[in-house]
């Protein structure tokens, strides 16, 4: 269904932007028809700005339920308030909703998201959970997870300018498992060596210093996506295998763009969403009760927040800090040259148009990070190229970071 601007002239705060600004933002839309009887969550729903076009719906938070016409003042306000993360809405007749990308309202108003880590927010159901996360940022007592000896060993070591890759050896040695995973890097398609490399050092030569140390980082991360909590195991894991995805397409995309490393942009893959990590750990540590729908939106909430903490934390540097902040901005367009930030960008929105179905997501090669790289348009069926054509990279890496031995 194609969506007029004129249609958003009456919504607030969407009247504010001036027509081109409302014809683009339309172009994103998306009508949905919703049965009645259903149930959206405002955690689920926050990528997008939701409108009530037809029908009625009852909007339940804090306690409180408010019941939202189509037509009436209401409905042309959307349905939910970015500060309340724990809003629900169920339909109570057949409706009509309208979604519209919110990152790219945003970026079309200038505006700045609004600061959802402010405790004057957060309602009595929220504060348990989310007033004790604000206090422990802002106190710089939130325990944030510490590198992998043998990851903080090669940061500390690479800093030596001559360091040698016998040193780099005896320090990786002591991981059985990433000297195996390293020595099987080396011998992979992905390094085209003419003969088989028997011993970890033969690997870091190579491998080279630069890739070493971004690849045991990597390899050393599995280690920190860990909770002892019986009940976050589940959301863990899969915070874990989402951020491996992203981090092997990070990897098969650098290979097809000049100047950029592709096991740093693996590396830069796997932290991006780092910030779930203490949020989860905290809830594990004080046994705070909770439910999924309030982890999730402790984490919209605060998780890039406590992912700049953590990267900053690690010494990553500035540019792992911008991937964490910006890597979800699908618009952001700031600069002429590409940067490891739109290649996890990319990887982000390439792994969402895969697997989501719901919103008006752009399409991960209609974006600006896209031109920037330089990559191919992609084939009919929406799968880019580079990827179609590096399946078995993309399987190595992902087994790699996973432990699998290949």
């Amino acid at each position: 269904m194609h969506l007029f601007s004129s249609a958003l002239d009456d919504l607030s705060p969407l009247h504010e932007l001036d027509t081109d600004q409302r014809a683009r933002l339309a172009a994103t839309g998306q009508v949905v028809s919703i049965p009645a009887g259903r149930r959206l969550l405002a955690t689920q729903e926050y990528p997008w700005l939701l409108y009530l076009l037809s029908g009625q719906l009852c909007l339940i938070y804090a306690g409180q339920k408010t019941l939202i016409t189509a037509g009436k003042p209401r409905a042309c306000q959307p349905i939910f308030n970015e500060q309340q993360l724990l809003a629900q809405a169920v339909l109570t007749s057949d409706s009509e909703v309208l979604r519209l990308d919110r990152a790219l309202y945003h970026r079309l108003s200038g505006r700045r998201y609004t600061d959802l880590t402010s405790v004057d927010t957060l309602n009595e159901t929220e504060g348990a959970l989310f007033g004790q996360l604000v206090q422990a940022c802002q106190a710089g007592q939130l325990q944030l997870p510490t590198l992998p000896k043998v990851a903080r060993a090669i940061q500390e070591a690479m800093q030596d300018p001559d360091i040698s890759s016998a040193r780099l050896a005896r320090i990786v040695q002591v991981d059985p498992a990433i000297t195996g995973a390293l020595i099987r890097m080396a011998n992979s398609v992905l390094c085209q060596g003419l003969q088989p490399i028997p011993d970890v050092r033969n690997a870091i030569i190579r491998l080279g210093l630069e890739v070493t140390r971004s690849t045991v980082m990597s390899l050393a991360m599995q280690q920190v996506f860990k909770t002892k909590s019986p009940l976050m195991k589940a959301h863990m894991k899969a915070v874990w295998n989402r951020s491996v995805h992203v981090s092997a397409l990070s990897y098969v995309i650098a290979r097809h763009c000049p100047r950029f490393s592709p096991e740093q942009a693996m590396l830069a893959g796997l932290v991006h969403d780092v910030g779930v990590i203490p949020i989860i750990d905290h809830i594990s540590r004080h046994e705070i009760q909770v439910d999924e729908n309030e982890v999730e939106a402790a984490v919209i909430r605060l998780g890039q927040l406590v992912g700049e903490l953590v990267v900053n934390y690690w010494g990553l540097g500035p540019e792992v800090v911008e991937i964490v902040r910006h890597s979800g901005d699908w618009y952001r367009d700031d600069r002429e040259e590409p940067d490891y930030c739109d290649i996890v960008l990319v990887a982000r929105l390439y792994r969402l148009n895969q697997s989501e179905v719901r919103g008006p997501l752009p399409r991960y090669d209609a974006v600006p990070a896209y031109y920037k790289l330089g990559l191919v348009f992609p084939t009919r069926d929406g799968t880019l190229d580079v990827i179609a054509e590096a399946k078995e990279e993309l399987n190595f890496v992902i087994d790699m970071l996973r432990g699998k031995k290949q």
